[in-house]
């Protein structure tokens, strides 16, 4: 970074030179517009010093707008700053970047506060960075932290605070002054929504990263969490810093990991769980399944594990690491989100003498991964375990329990599979609604068949089997099982098309279904029908406000 050195005198002549440079810039056309970070907020008492993060898009030059708030650099730190030498003025690359700086007590006057605004000047254009508050002399704050036992421990605005992954980390604020909490950033979540303290009094308050956002949780986050009087004299900023989730944990959306049989082409998937009636239920995929995958930075690696028999009848286990070849696969398609799938290599059971096979399909975070990989038997975290059978008996190896309940994306049987045709039909439902809205994610949401008069009026229009409704207000966004392969589908509003807006296939390869989406507030019926093959179950589910 490139530091420009400014006595007071020179700091004056600078701005007269960036005014006519401006000047001049007015008259080229060619000059491209720049985005320029968001402006920021902050404050301190005199002779502290605040750090101060941006992302510059192209080369830049920051200038103080006052001679109380200066930069403090390597050149020159804050023991020169104390003896009357600083600098008003820093440039740089582009890139994220840090600067620091300082508050003087140069003009201060007793309980008023001043502001100083950072500008920033890239590509012949300008713009406020950042205003600097210089508190009112008199007014205190102070932020603590948990010690040990009941001990409360005094933190710095240097230092900082951190936020929680799972919970709320706590803290105590206090001040002579009545003060509330602003500028927090988006990443942040404070229990009970907010902060505010009355004068002289500790108040209690706990943050951690929002919830249900893994674009945020999964990455380290920083920022600055200001505490500010309600007269605007005051502003008492602190760092909060963020760590990122658990490295060793893991969560994933998706199907469930049991009950999983693959054909012998790898082409079908198909899992069988118990129904809410009772009965069986099953859903079909086509060529892979998908999962979303939230782990720290992104990074998350597969392993795989082969059941098999001895000669002697006892089950055994081969594992594969990621760089490994396995008939088993997990493939990332977007890091970023998290998207990845499994699939599965044929099997010839002429070639390989082998009707059927088992596998299980691991996910582990890059920590834990590697933990796994450098001693997969390890007694205390690897991916088996031991099981004593008694003296004389050889000790019997099985999969860690919690890696199956946390970690395992699938269990599967590859074989022969039977046709639609001839397996039974008992125990499907001729419509299923689940929720994929993250508040709800996975829970059924309640319909009601459609019978009578009203009912024919739609068999007869759409050709339909059944008729289904459903609240508007349950659909932000569901999935729509039906107990066929959905060939085609459509939906109408106000006797308009919508089928684009409202309707589509699921991404995940899922054949039995539909997604459908953004339905809450509608103001008239939305008819979603349904189809398959031989048009003999056409479905029609009416969505009513």
């Amino acid at each position: 970074m490139k530091k420009n050195k400014f006595t007071l005198g020179w700091f004056f002549i600078s701005l007269l030179m960036a005014f006519a440079v401006t000047a001049c810039d007015d008259d080229d056309n060619d000059v491209v517009n720049v985005t320029f970070p968001e402006k920021q907020t902050i404050g301190g008492a005199v002779n502290e010093t605040k750090s101060l993060t941006f992302d510059a898009v192209a080369d830049w030059t920051l200038t103080s707008s006052t001679t109380w708030c200066y930069f403090i650099t390597e050149e020159t730190p804050a023991a020169k700053a104390a003896e009357g030498v600083k600098e008003y003025a820093i440039s740089g690359k582009a890139g994220k970047q840090t600067v620091t700086i300082g508050i003087s007590e140069e003009g201060q006057e007793y309980d008023q506060a001043t502001v100083a605004s950072i500008i920033i000047r890239m590509n012949g254009q300008e713009a406020v960075l950042a205003e600097v508050t210089r508190n009112a002399a008199g007014r205190t704050f102070k932020l603590y932290k948990k010690g040990e036992g009941d001990a409360w421990i005094e933190v710095s605005a240097e230092e900082g605070i951190e936020a929680g992954y799972d919970n709320f980390i706590q803290y105590k604020a206090e001040a002579n002054f009545r003060f509330a909490a602003t500028n927090r950033p988006e990443w942040l979540s404070i229990e009970g929504g907010s902060i505010v303290g009355t004068t002289n009094q500790a108040v209690l308050f706990g943050i951690k990263v929002i919830e249900n956002r893994p674009d945020f949780s999964k990455y380290a986050q920083k920022g600055n969490l200001n505490f500010q009087d309600e007269e605007g004299k005051s502003v008492f900023t602190y760092a909060v810093d963020y760590k990122g989730m658990n490295p060793e944990a893991m969560s994933y959306e998706g199907p469930k990991q049991w009950n999983w049989e693959v054909s012998l082409d790898g082409k079908s998937f198909i899992q069988t769980n118990q129904g809410i009636s009772g009965g069986s239920e099953s859903s079909s995929y086509n060529k892979f399944v998908e999962f979303t995958i939230t782990a720290l930075n992104d990074q998350f690696y597969p392993i795989y594990v082969e059941e098999y028999t001895d000669f002697q009848g006892n089950p055994g286990y081969e594992y594969f690491l990621a760089d490994e070849s396995a008939w088993m696969k997990l493939e990332v398609k977007d890091a970023k989100t998290g998207k990845a799938r499994v699939t599965v290599s044929p099997l010839d059971p002429e070639q390989s003498d082998i009707e059927e096979r088992t596998g299980y399909v691991f996910a582990f975070p890059k920590a834990l991964y590697d933990k796994i990989a450098e001693d997969p038997e390890n007694k205390d975290y690897g991916l088996f375990v031991s099981t004593d059978n008694g003296e004389g008996m050889p000790a019997q190896k099985e999969l860690r329990y919690e890696y199956t309940e946390s970690n395992l994306l699938m269990n599967l049987v590859q074989k022969e599979l039977k046709s639609a045709e001839s397996g039974s039909e008992e125990g499907k439902k001729d419509i299923e609604l689940i929720s994929q809205y993250w508040e709800n994610y996975g829970q059924t949401v309640e319909c009601t068949e459609l019978t009578g008069e009203e009912a024919e009026f739609y068999k007869s229009e759409w050709q339909a089997a059944k008729v289904f409704t459903v609240k508007a207000s349950k659909c932000q966004s569901i999935r729509v099982n039906v107990p066929f392969e959905v060939v085609s589908f459509g939906a109408e509003l106000n006797k308009e098309d919508v089928t684009d807006t409202y309707c589509s296939l699921p991404e995940d390869g899922v054949t039995t279904a539909i997604d459908v989406w953004g339905c809450q507030d509608i103001k008239s019926e939305l008819v979603i029908v349904i189809r398959d093959a031989m048009y003999q179950k056409v479905t029609v589910l009416l969505v009513r406000p």
